[in-house]
């Protein structure tokens, strides 16, 4: 059997922990041991994208492929809180970093909500207001920011519909390139990765 048939008749997906390391597909992603470990199968979800488990069980999301975890930024907290950093290199060479923060008790009323935004706008500098969307049974809020340094991005906060507590604030950031115009959040093509991975959250609907 050649190598092309080979290739055919393998499994086409498989959990990265089932596949030899020499075997994986050679994205950041999947050489990288400890992000991995939160990627469900080694075949992309979509182009460029894999599906991130949240090692407390509560929630998936697309993951660039191009996205490397830092083991150096991730906590959990008995399944009750999680947070990570991620930093992206994206094929044109562009690149951005994604933080999450996972919070199982916070409360998804009029009050957790608006801690949430203020947290976000005092932490990123966000001047505008959060735009409300709903989309396959969350509600999310984003906003923009951008800061004197050359950086720019949005700030989220998901939570499932359906559920009282329980939520993620999402910051994702990228840097001002003299080759990207223009350089800021309108940018449509920032726009559209961050409402993708947003549109992809999941949350685990048993818990």
């Amino acid at each position: 059997m050649n190598e092309e048939q080979s290739n055919e008749t393998r499994p086409v997906e498989q959990k990265p922990s089932e596949v030899a390391v020499e075997e994986l597909p050679n994205t950041r992603a999947l050489q990288d041991e400890f992000t991995r470990d939160m990627i469900k199968s080694t075949k992309e979800t979509e182009k460029g994208y894999y599906t991130l488990v949240s090692q407390t069980g509560e929630y998936e999301m697309l993951f660039p492929a191009g996205g490397e975890i830092s083991s150096g930024s991730y906590s959990k907290n008995q399944g009750v809180n999680e947070t990570f950093m991620a930093g992206v290199l994206y094929d044109d060479k562009t690149q951005a970093r994604i933080k999450v923060q996972y919070n199982q008790e916070q409360s998804n009323d009029e009050t957790g909500i608006t801690y949430a935004q203020k947290f976000l706008k005092k932490n990123l500098g966000i001047e505008d207001e959060f735009k409300r969307i709903e989309k396959n049974g969350n509600t999310f809020y984003l906003a923009p920011f951008q800061s004197e340094n050359g950086y720019y991005g949005y700030g989220a906060y998901i939570y499932d519909t359906s559920r009282d507590v329980g939520g993620i604030e999402f910051i994702y950031t990228t840097e001002c390139r003299e080759s990207i115009s223009p350089c800021r959040p309108s940018n449509q093509e920032v726009m559209e990765k961050v409402e993708k991975i947003l549109s992809s959250v999941e949350f685990n609907k048993e818990k």
